[in-house]
This record gives structure tokens, sequence and C-alpha cells, in this order.
């Protein structure tokens, strides 16, 4: 696979994915220019941690480097936002998607001019004792597109 980017952080890496009509294509390119048809798309991959605070300028600093690369859609991870170490941290901290977690992430896409791909939001439900874990798209004006509440849990 050939590197196009490489970011701040020795294991983060972008890479740059043709997308044709929401199609990946298989292969990936070592070409730095790309093709009028074509996306650059980002994959993030972070540790988070238990403060909110600190993953969300993680991100921050990830969404940045990605829209400076030239990236139109950057991909978190699952639990990108919070990992709890004990028993209930998640639940505890869970808030509604119209919350101000999420409107940090939304004010970061519009400002960055960034898609953001957020592998699992733990969002707050009707049941206080059970979170979602929703995956979020937010797009470049700092709208939700979609999400899409995970069963698995």
């Amino acid at each position: 696979m050939n590197q196009i980017y490489r970011l701040n952080t020795p294991t983060t890496k972008i890479h740059s994915f043709p997308l044709l009509r929401f199609r990946a294509s298989l292969s990936v390119t070592g070409d730095s220019t790309m093709s009028t048809n074509s996306v650059r798309v980002a994959a993030a991959q972070m540790t988070s941690i238990t403060d909110l605070a600190a993953n969300f300028t993680t991100c921050s600093r990830l969404v940045k480097e990605a829209a400076s690369a030239g990236a139109k859609l950057l991909c978190f991870p699952e639990a990108f936002s919070f990992v709890g170490t004990n028993d209930g941290d998640s639940v505890r901290i869970a808030q509604p998607l119209d919350g101000p977690i999420m409107d940090q992430y939304c004010s970061l896409a519009r400002d960055s001019s960034i898609w953001l791909s957020l592998g699992g939001f733990q969002e707050k439900g009707s049941d206080p004792q059970h979170l979602l874990n929703t995956h979020v798209i937010v797009d470049d004006t700092g709208k939700i597109q979609t999400t899409y509440r995970k069963i698995h849990l």
C-alpha cells in the first residue's frame, strides 16, 4: 500500500481511496494527483480515554490535519469520544445527539469543511440504564446527515 500522507502521530495515516458513486475502489493509488471524480478519505486511529475534553482535543487535531491534507471525509473508530474504565461510565456520560458533545463535533466538521464518520457515539436513549451505540455521519456544514443505532448492545 502506497502511503500518500503521514500525519504527525505514528499510528495515523491518510491514504487516497477513490470513491465513485458511494462505491469504493479496491486499489489504493500512490499517485498524489486525483481525478475529478474522486474523493480523498482519511481514517483516524486513536486511543480514547475517560476524558471527554482530551479526546475531543485529539479528534480536533486529527480533523485539522486530515482537512489540511485534502481529505473530504474523516472516519473515526468506535468509542472515539469516550472509553470508560468502570462499569457504568459510558452510561453516565451518554448524551442525546443534540447535546453538547455532538454539538462540538458538528462545529468541528463545519469549521474544518470536512465530513465526519463518527464510529460509535454513546447516545442517551429512553432507558436511563442503557445507552445507544450510534454511528453518526456529519456533513461539512456541521449537520447530522444520518445515524445508525447499532443493535448489538
